[in-house]
């Protein structure tokens, strides 16, 4: 790519394909190569080549610097300096939604960088979840200069951008602030907004006040209703700085080991063309659930409700560890398949790394001779869940009548806490297994006792960072509001990787 080793391809999209390279001086960056079609269209490249001028006078500290650029090449592209991260976009693709305190910390970290392109005078245009950037430093904004590039040779409107961009209406900064909102609403719910033409989105009613409030400024139909991108520092209020949650915290440095990995692999006389062939990363693995800790209430519970309008952004896979024989495996893979495909996802590499198993529940040995077969069978694991404040998935009163609430109590070691990992893929306490209540799928739906009967209510699948799955519906078991009271009852709800959907269980 010019100068610049290729390392690897990461994703592609209407706008075209994004390669990871080695960059001046050794420091990775991300080239732009500009889909065919959008190259071919009467203007363009002149106003890419403005644009990616433009660009280059930015004092860029919270985008990301353009480092290298040929406008004029057959297949024209651009190169812009990248501190190791995840774009937004591989996140909520493989799962992982943001609580309150995380998204408020994105949505300054984009205000910021947003405003820094706003007074070299360049509305950005094109953000959306693949160029909004978490890493170790904080925010970035990756920005082509192809969105602007894009609106003025008349290219149409993409996912993320506001209603005016598609209705001939003047373009001004106010147009990133309904996609900032749009960016916003996917992290929190892992859908778009429903948009249809200029009617107001609905926001989900569960999410934060302080979230939902942000998300219904910046998502107004109307531009002259939204806020000004000076004003939104002041509707998002005073975030304190702090680290991203761990698992987007582990995910990042996993990602940075791989790009250092990857910058020292690269042969000094090697310089790979275009058309060279490229190396997918491999995606990020979820982390290894750490050792028993001390926990403390989140302050963010997640409440994503669904909206059957939007697209919804399922993961590339959840990293589902099965813990059962080979027919529960199938089981729960034709169950994943099932869940996961009815909406297509918009993914960074259609390549994936299969599921890493961790543990497995029943386990046979057959050992042969001239004489003898013996067979062994390990008993399942049995004995306490426990999750925030160190307590215990407990069935209320030990009472095992059909519908007993199943919640969040003090450990007392009885029977009604001690909760065997069956081969059949059920949680089973007191004779009978865990079920989401009614068999329905939907978010806050609680989980209760109930005589174990085959429905997938019943099954259930530990997976990374200790969360425990109900497959057919993709959610976690969850401790609402991180209440840690005895007695709050237990629910699912989408998977986030915060506290209070984290569990140790018997293995």
């Amino acid at each position: 790519m010019g100068p610049y080793p290729v390392l690897a391809g990461l994703e592609t999209d209407e706008t075209g394909r994004v390669l990871l390279v080695s960059g001046p001086h050794a420091r990775p960056a991300l080239v732009k190569l500009v889909d065919a079609t959008l190259a071919a269209h009467e203007g363009f490249p002149q106003r890419f080549a403005h644009q990616v001028a433009a660009l280059r006078q930015v004092p860029a500290t919270l985008t990301m610097p353009v480092v290298g650029a040929d406008p004029a090449a057959a297949t024209p592209w651009v190169a812009a300096e990248l501190p190791p991260g995840l774009s937004l976009r591989e996140l909520v693709e493989r799962g992982v939604l943001l609580g309150e305190d995380a998204l408020l910390q994105l949505a300054t970290g984009l205000a910021a960088a947003l405003g820094e392109l706003h007074r070299a005078g360049l509305p950005h245009l094109d953000l959306t979840p693949a160029t909004a950037w978490l890493t170790g430093q904080g925010v970035r904004v990756l920005d082509f200069g192809i969105g602007r590039a894009a609106a003025e040779a008349g290219v149409g409107p993409r996912e993320f951008s506001s209603p005016e961009q598609g209705s001939g209406q003047p373009i001004t900064p106010v147009s990133d602030v309904f996609s900032l909102g749009a960016v916003l609403h996917v992290a929190a719910t892992g859908r778009t907004p429903s948009v249809r033409g200029w009617s107001q989105p609905d926001i989900p009613a569960s999410l934060p006040e302080r979230v939902r409030r942000l998300l219904a400024g910046c998502l107004a139909a109307d531009p002259r209703q939204r806020p000004s991108p000076d004003q939104l520092p002041v509707m998002i209020g005073p975030v304190p700085p702090a680290p991203w949650p761990s698992l987007v915290g582990s995910m990042i440095a996993e990602r940075e080991i791989e790009v250092a990995r990857l910058l020292a692999s690269v042969p000094g006389a090697d310089q790979p063309s275009v058309e060279a062939p490229t190396v997918h990363i491999a995606p990020v693995p979820a982390p290894v659930s750490a050792p028993a800790r001390p926990r403390k209430p989140s302050t963010s519970p997640r409440r994503p409700e669904p909206e059957p309008e939007r697209r919804r952004w399922k993961p590339d896979m959840w990293a589902v560890v099965s813990g059962g024989a080979v027919a529960v495996t199938v089981l729960f893979a034709v169950i994943m398949f099932s869940v996961l495909t009815p909406d297509r996802p918009i993914r960074a590499s259609q390549q994936t790394s299969p599921p890493t198993t961790e543990s497995a529940v029943t386990t046979t040995t057959t050992t042969t001779t001239t004489t003898t077969t013996t067979t062994t069978t390990q008993a399942p694991p049995t004995g306490e869940i426990t999750g925030l404040a160190g307590k215990c998935v407990d069935v209320a009163g030990a009472n095992t009548a059909d519908g007993t609430p199943v919640q969040l109590h003090e450990c007392t070691g009885n029977d009604a806490q001690q909760w065997e990992f069956s081969p059949d893929g059920t949680l089973r306490a007191l004779g009978k297994c865990l079920d989401v209540a009614g068999g329905r799928t939907d978010d806050g739906t609680t989980v209760q006792l109930y005589g174990c009967n085959g429905t997938p209510a019943q099954l259930w699948a530990t997976a990374a960072e200790g969360r425990i799955i109900n497959p057919p519906s993709g959610k976690c078991l969850d401790v609402p509001a991180s209440n840690t009271a005895d007695g709050t009852q237990l629910i699912i709800w989408t998977c986030h990787g915060e506290e209070n959907q984290r569990w140790n269980a018997p293995s």
